[in-house]
C-alpha cells in the first residue's frame, strides 16, 4: 500500500502530526499538559520500528520550534541508521505579518533545518499574506533548487490557489508535491473541497489530510460535554443533531469491520487517495491509528459514507476570517519568540551568578 508525495515514496499512507509535541510553558497551557520525553520516544519507536511509519509533520509554529527539536532528538535516540527505509520530516513556513522578504523565508527555513536536522517536505502554512502566494512559492523553488528541501508543499489552499501555486512552481521548473488541508466526512461534500480535491487529482498534487476524525466529532464516546468543547464545531456552526445520521453510519461500519470509528474515518481518507495526518499524543492512540492500515472499506460502504458526509467546509471562509487567524498565529509565534528570549536571559543570568559565587 505504498504511496508517493512527489518523488518521496512512503511504505504506509500515514503521516504523524506533532502539533502537541512542543516543550514550552505555553504549550503546557495550550495543550493541557506537555508530553514527556518518554511518551514521545515510545510513540516514535512504536510507529517507526514496529509499523514502518515514516513521515512526521511539524512546523516552526508548533511549540515555537520545540516540536522540531524534539523530532531531531528522537531521530538520534533511535535506531534510524539500522532501518532499510528512511524516517522523513516535514515542516512549515508561516508567512507572518512580520515577513516581507526572501531573506525572511530562507532564514526561517535555515532555522527549521537546524532544529530538525533535515527537511524532506517544506509546506507554506497558509496562502494568506499581503504578498502574493507566488512570491513565497518562488522562494521555496529557490530552496528546492539549492537542495535544501526535497519537495514543496502548500497548506489550506483552495482549487484556485492550488492552480496558482502549481503554475508558479512550473515557471521555475519545479512542482507542488502536496496540499495539506482539512479533509474529512464533515466537509467532504462542500463544493469548495470537491473542487480542490479534483484539482489536486488533475495536477498530481497529493492531499495530506488533517482533521480526519473532526477533532473527536467522529470518534467513539462523543458526549454533549465533549461536543461543547470541540473548536471545530464552534468554527463551523455545527449542531449535535446534524451528526446523527453520519455517526450512526460510522458506528455500523465500525461494528461490521471490528474497528473503531476513528479507524473507519482514517481508512475512508486513505481510500480517497489522501495521506491522513493524525496528531498523536499517546502510545494507545498510536496503536489505534495504525489499525486503520492494511485493509480497505468495501466500495459500497465507501459510497454510503460519502452520501452521509456533510458540507461544513473550511475553504470557503471569508478572507478576513482567515486573515484574522493568521494574525492570531503571528501573535502566538511572537509569544514563543519572547519565551525563548526569556529562557535565554535566565540561562545567562544563572551562568553569571554561578561563575561569581563559586
Amino acid at each position: 500500500m505504498s504511496t508517493k508525495i512527489g518523488e518521496i515514496e512512503l511504505l504506509k499512507p500515514l503521516a504523524v502530526g506533532t502539533m502537541a509535541w512542543g516543550r514550552t510553558w505555553l504549550d503546557n497551557k495550550l495543550n493541557r499538559g506537555n508530553l514527556s520525553d518518554e511518551t514521545c520516544a515510545a510513540i516514535y519507536k512504536e510507529l517507526t520500528e514496529v509499523h514502518q511509519i515514516q513521515l512526521f509533520d511539524s512546523a516552526e509554529g508548533y511549540g515555537g520550534g520545540t516540536s522540531e527539536e524534539r523530532l531531531h532528538d528522537l531521530r538520534h535516540l533511535s535506531a534510524d541508521e539500522k532501518r532499510t527505509y528512511p524516517v522523513l520530516f516535514a515542516t512549515k513556513f508561516l508567512p507572518t505579518i512580520a515577513r516581507w522578504s526572501r531573506s525572511s523565508f530562507h532564514h526561517a527555513l535555515t532555522k527549521s533545518c537546524e532544529r530538525l536536522g533535515s527537511c524532506d517536505i517544506y509546506f507554506l502554512h497558509t496562502p494568506i499574506h499581503p504578498l502574493p502566494l507566488e512570491f513565497w512559492i518562488s522562494c521555496a523553488c529557490d530552496a528546492a533548487k539549492a537542495g535544501v528541501i526535497k519537495e514543496i508543499g502548500i497548506s489550506n489552499c483552495n482549487a484556485a490557489q492550488v492552480r496558482r501555486a502549481c503554475a508558479e512552481a512550473a515557471r521555475h521548473g519545479r512542482r507542488i508535491a502536496a496540499n495539506q488541508v482539512m479533509f474529512n466526512l464533515l466537509c467532504f461534500n462542500s463544493p469548495e473541497l470537491q473542487e480542490m480535491w479534483k484539482t489536486c487529482q488533475e495536477l498530481d498534487v497529493k492531499i495530506v489530510a488533517f482533521g480526519t476524525v473532526g477533532q473527536g466529532l467522529l470518534t467513539d464516546n462523543l458526549t454533549d460535554e465533549k461536543f461543547a468543547k470541540i473548536r471545530l464545531a464552534k468554527m463551523t456552526g455545527l449542531k449535535r443533531d446534524e451528526l446523527t445520521d453520519l455517526r450512526s453510519n460510522l458506528e455500523h461500519l465500525a461494528s461490521k469491520y471490528g474497528k473503531s470509528m476513528a479507524q473507519i474515518c482514517v481508512n475512508w481518507a486513505i481510500c480517497h487517495g489522501t495521506i491522513p495526518l493524525v496528531g498523536i499524543r499517546s502510545l494507545e492512540q498510536a496503536r489505534d491509528t495504525v489499525g486503520a492500515l492494511g485493509w480497505k472499506l468495501e466500495q459500497e460502504d465507501l459510497e454510503e459514507l460519502d452520501r452521509h458526509a456533510l458540507r461544513r467546509g473550511t475553504l470557503a471562509k471569508p478572507r478576513w476570517k482567515r486573515a484574522a487567524f493568521v494574525m492570531f498565529i503571528s501573535t502566538l509565534v511572537f509569544c514563543y519568540q519572547l519565551n525563548h528570549l526569556v529562557d535565554w536571559c535566565k540561562s545567562k543570568w544563572r551562568n553569571f551568578w554561578s561563575s561569581h559565587h563559586d
